[in-house]
């Protein structure tokens, strides 16, 4: 029963990454927990109510995607931010009425209080205002980052800071965007994963 309990729990996590990241897992999720074997109806009805909640998740995480695929950004242009290098490596941006402080050194773009900026579309106008001044070499070094490969990275750090606890000692560090070569393509999980090694 305890490894049934601690199977569960495994996919309320899971599903709950998933209504935050707006995958599509969910289906996976429920097919893999209904195998499970079981052997009582206290477990069955665990199994039972968790392939509900993770089909009733992936309906969720659709239609947040149509949603924000309607939704306007605040940002027309790079111009509308403003931004301005105030010393060497140190910039601001306006965004919503509000100053920004971007830091660039080699390689890295780090945004103070990213969290702040959800809407897609804009964090992508953001990057590519970046990117202008001082690109991001991708993964490789063979190239550069795009901004839509940027804004991805930028919301992977919005997620992990909205999911963990305000207890948490990681959650300061989720606050603040470093956009950088090593982080390309990288999910919330996945870079979790390699500071915890």
């Amino acid at each position: 029963m305890k490894k049934l309990k601690t199977k569960a729990a495994a996919v309320l996590l899971a599903m709950l990454c998933i209504s935050f990241c707006g995958c599509s897992m969910g289906e996976d999720i429920a097919v893999s927990q209904t195998q499970v074997d079981v052997s009582s109806s206290e477990g069955s009805a665990i199994v039972s109510s968790t392939t509900t909640a993770a089909t009733e998740t992936t309906t969720i995480a659709k239609k947040t995607k149509k949603t924000s695929k309607k939704s306007k950004g605040k940002l027309s242009s790079t111009e509308d931010i403003k931004l301005t290098e105030t010393e060497e490596g140190s910039f601001t941006f306006i965004y919503s009425g509000e100053t920004f402080n971007a830091y660039y050194t080699t390689d890295n773009w780090k945004i103070i209080d990213s969290y702040k900026i959800t809407e897609k579309s804009d964090i992508i106008i953001i990057c590519t205002a970046l990117s202008e001044i001082h690109p991001i070499h991708n993964k490789d070094y063979t190239g550069y980052r795009e901004p839509d490969d940027l804004a991805y990275e930028w919301e992977q750090h919005n997620t992990a800071y909205k999911l963990l606890p305000d207890s948490s000692p990681w959650k300061k560090n989720t606050k603040d965007v470093d956009l950088d070569p090593k982080d390309q393509g990288k999910s919330f999980m996945e870079m979790a994963r390699d500071r915890l090694r």
